[in-house]
This record gives C-alpha cells, sequence and structure tokens, in this order.
C-alpha cells in the first residue's frame, strides 16, 4: 500500500530533482516512521493505537483523493465524543480532531507542492496573516507571561481550541469547497441537527437511557452531546442553515421538505436550550432571514412555532414556567455584570499583551469589586469571550481575532452584487451564513467558547471560511489595495 502511495505521489509529471527526491524517499521514511510507531506502542503496551496507525496510509490517501472527508467526519463523529473524558472516547477525540482536520490540511498543502493535484488558485492575504500573527502572538504569551502554570498543558490547550479551528478554515480555504461539496454538507448537517436535538429531547424524558457525561445539564438546559447550550444552538444553527439553504434549490418534494423540516428541528432545540443569549441570538437571524426571504422562511419558521408547542405544553408541563423564570433570573445577570467589570479593569491594567493565555481563573479574583448593589461574588466566569481575549491576550490579540471576520464582511459587501442570486454559491447563502456568525457574536457576548469548547469556536472558523471561499472569487484587483498609510507613505494617489 506504501508503495502505491509512492506511485500515486510520482505521477505528478515534470518536477524539479529535489521533488524527485522527496517523492522517491517519502515512502520510504512514512513506512519507516510508521515501524518505529508500531515497535513504541507494542514495546509499551499499546496496542488499541495499533489500529488507528493501521488506518494512516488508507485515510492519507482517502484524504489526498478528497479532503472534505476530514470536514465531514468531524461533523459527524466530533459531537459525539468531545464529552467524552477518556476511554475509546479520548482515542476518538484524538483522531478525530487532534489528528485528521490538521493531517487533512497539511496533505492539500503537501499534494499541491508535489503536484499530485493542483488545487483552485486561492490567494491568502491579509486575513490568513492576522490569524498566523494571532497564533505567533499566543505561543510567545504562553512562553513569557504563563511560566507559573504547566506550560506542556498550555500548549495541549492551545492545539485543542485554537491550532485545529485555524486548520479547518486554512483546509476549507484551499480546498474551495464548490456546489456539489456544500450538497454533501447539507445532508451532513441534516444528521447533526437531527442526532443533536433527539439526544437532547432524551435528556428530558429518557435521561437513563444517555451516559453520564451528556447528562450534565439534565433538568435544566438542552445541550445534546456538547455539553454547553450555547454551543449546541450555534451549532444547530449551523447546519440548520446548511440544509435550509440546500431546500432552496428547485428539487425534489421529498428532499425539499425533509430539510426544511431540519431547520425547523434546529430552531426547537434552540428554544429548548434555555439560553438567553442563544434566544436573542435565534430571533436575531429568524429576523434577517424574513427579512431576506418572506416567503421561503415563513414555513420552516411555522413548523418550528408550532413544534415547539406541541412539546412545550402536551410533553412537558410546566416548561413555559420555567423559560418565564430563565427570563426573569437576575443572578446571572449580576454575575456578567460582575465579570464584565473585572475583565475591563484587567483590560485596563495591561492593555498591550494582557495577563498571559488562560490565566483568567488565576488573576480575577484580585481584580473584583462591588458594583452598586451587586456584592462581589466568589468563582465568576468570564461570560464573555471577547473581553476575555482581550483580558489574557490583550488589545492586540483580540484585534487580531476579529479581524479576518471584519476583513471578509468589508470583502463581503464589495462583491455582493457581483454573486450569483442563485445556487448554493450565492448571495443568500452567503447572508445565512453572516446571520449564523451574528448569532455567534450576541452568543459569545453572554458566554465564552474560546477556552472550554472548541467544538463551536471550530464552527465559528468553518463558516468564516466558508465566506471567504464564496467571496475570493468574485474579487478584482482593485478591491483589495494596499493600505492607506502606505499608499501615502510612498506618495501615490
Amino acid at each position: 500500500m506504501i508503495a502505491r502511495l509512492g506511485q500515486r505521489i510520482g505521477a505528478g509529471g515534470t518536477v524539479a530533482w529535489g521533488e524527485r527526491l522527496l517523492q522517491a524517499g517519502l515512502p520510504l521514511l512514512l513506512g519507516l516512521g510508521l515501524g518505529v510507531a508500531a515497535s513504541v506502542l507494542i514495546t509499551g503496551g499499546r496496542l488499541i493505537f495499533l489500529v488507528p496507525l493501521a488506518c494512516a496510509v488508507p485515510a492519507a490517501i482517502v484524504f489526498l483523493r478528497y479532503p472534505l472527508v476530514a470536514v465531514f467526519l468531524w461533523a459527524l463523529v466530533f459531537p459525539f465524543v468531545v464529552e467524552n473524558p477518556a476511554g475509546s472516547g479520548r482515542v476518538v477525540f484524538t483522531l478525530i480532531h487532534r489528528a485528521s482536520v490538521p493531517a487533512a490540511f497539511g496533505l492539500v498543502v503537501l499534494a499541491d507542492w508535489l503536484r499530485v493535484r493542483r488545487q483552485p488558485q486561492v490567494r491568502f492575504g491579509r486575513a490568513e496573516l492576522a490569524m498566523l500573527c494571532f497564533l505567533l502572538l499566543v505561543i510567545g504569551n504562553i512562553v513569557v507571561l504563563t511560566a507559573e502554570l504547566p506550560q506542556i498543558r498550555q500548549f495541549i490547550r492551545f492545539y485543542d481550541r485554537l491550532f485545529v479551528p485555524f486548520c479547518m478554515y486554512w483546509l476549507i480555504r484551499l480546498y474551495a469547497p464548490g456546489e456539489r461539496d456544500l450538497r454533501r454538507l447539507a445532508w451532513v448537517a441534516a444528521f447533526v441537527v437531527v442526532t443533536q436535538v433527539v439526544i437532547g429531547l432524551i435528556g428530558w424524558f429518557r435521561p437513563a437511557m444517555l451516559p453520564d457525561y451528556w447528562l450534565g445539564r439534565a433538568g435544566e438546559r438542552t445541550v445534546g452531546t456538547l455539553g454547553n447550550p450555547a454551543v449546541f444552538s450555534t451549532t444547530l444553527l449551523f447546519f440548520g442553515l446548511i440544509a435550509l439553504r440546500y431546500a432552496m434549490q428547485p428539487r425534489s418534494w421529498l428532499a425539499q421538505s425533509l430539510l426544511t423540516a431540519v431547520f425547523g428541528l434546529a430552531y426547537v432545540g434552540v428554544a429548548f436550550s434555555f439560553s438567553r443569549g442563544s434566544w436573542m441570538g435565534a430571533l436575531l437571524v429568524l429576523v434577517g432571514l424574513l427579512a431576506l426571504y418572506p416567503r421561503l422562511i415563513r414555513r420552516p419558521a411555522f413548523i418550528g412555532i408550532a413544534l415547539v408547542g406541541i412539546v412545550s405544553i402536551l410533553l412537558i408541563p410546566g416548561l413555559l414556567d420555567y423559560a418565564e423564570r430563565r427570563l426573569q433570573d437576575q443572578d446571572t445577570a449580576q454575575g456578567r455584570v460582575l465579570s464584565t467589570v473585572t475583565q475591563l479593569t484587567m483590560i485596563q491594567q495591561r492593555p498591550a499583551f494582557g495577563w498571559g493565555y488562560d490565566t483568567y481563573d488565576l488573576y480575577d479574583e484580585l481584580f473584583k469589586q462591588r458594583v452598586g448593589d451587586i456584592a462581589v461574588r466568589q468563582s465568576q466566569t468570564s461570560h464573555n469571550q471577547f473581553l476575555l481575549i482581550g483580558a489574557e491576550l490583550g488589545l492586540l490579540g483580540l484585534a487580531l481575532y476579529l479581524f479576518p471576520a471584519l476583513w471578509w464582511l468589508r470583502l463581503s459587501a464589495r462583491v455582493w452584487r457581483r454573486l450569483p442570486e442563485r445556487g448554493m454559491v450565492s448571495r443568500r447563502t452567503l447572508a445565512m451564513l453572516w446571520l449564523l456568525l451574528l448569532h455567534h457574536v450576541v452568543v459569545n457576548n453572554f458566554m465564552e467558547m474560546f477556552h472550554a469548547y472548541p467544538f463551536g469556536t471550530t464552527i465559528w472558523w468553518m463558516a468564516l471560511a466558508l465566506i471567504a471561499t464564496m467571496v475570493d472569487p468574485y474579487l478584482r484587483p482593485g478591491d483589495v489595495g494596499a493600505p492607506r498609510w502606505v499608499t501615502r507613505a510612498a506618495g501615490l494617489p
């Protein structure tokens, strides 16, 4: 099999002698590396890891042929293991999240370099440069400002929470998925929405059917398998919008009905998340969809409202009263006020580079203070992703993290009229993705995914990568010019 891989890699045509040398030596190095790894695992008694090791070469071939398989596998499998703390779940977590996405990205780069397959001409620019600078800033931040913490653990967290989501963005950007790829993603999206909502509702009705690590919020919130209601709602809306966009395409009545129902089911899950930030963000998304496409959204909106009403009135007595209590809960609102003031004070003290990556819980007690009639409380979490980034990584880190989204928002406005009106790659799809990021921003002003929830962070970068993929082909040379300060310094008009 390794020899076949070498033959495939060597079939790239006329290349330089250095590339030929790499093509000839790559299978040998791969075989040598696998042999050493197998020996280490056998001598260490970790025989369970021999199975994924044996799958490494077939997986590499699949990723070379169709790199988006890694994206589909991540969406289909990772939600079920993200909250599984140990055992086989940890092995799958490592394979699907830590290994498959970065490996697929690396193989796409390697395949293009060795001319195994040519990728679409994708222009990496300021957004990607800002992402790279952000990663370097975090690494430097860990080395310089977190010396009192176990740095190896900090780097592992950094890898899971930031590097892998960035690799997901770069993988999608480099591959540049088209109409057919987005249609496949729509059916993956339907599976994710249905399974998450069903598992979430089982947590209300038959919690004994689910493992303990999926029941952390049972009887209070609906989280599916994702552990957090905001991550749950963001996931449902992202995949629900992808399914809805495919349902808008002319096709069979059955497919349209099924995918439209999937979108309605996504809103059922959001309603039962009992997360006020999720409700607010979902309402803004629904208003945006109704303003853009009133005729298309009325039916799924009606389906979702009807399903929520049926479940809440007939199946779970007292649920409406619980929702009302959630809306009127003052305790959590006061906690967010205290944490906001704490983070603003931390930013004021160290505005440039912050207090260190993942150190908020280490320093926040030093800056807590009474706000009006709200007494100081212990063990309050951040409750705001963007202020947390500013407190830990400084305003420079916050600016670099937000720059890609602001950059693609600006360019989306530039190319809006050039985009097709119909199809999966169109104005409507672009608008839906921006509505999803709007929901993400609203949610992260009530909580933070930056540290504890890599799945939600990866959803953000997946959506932004799809936006960039749609916008980039329609850019013109004048749309992305040099910054004004550069042209002024050069004396250009």
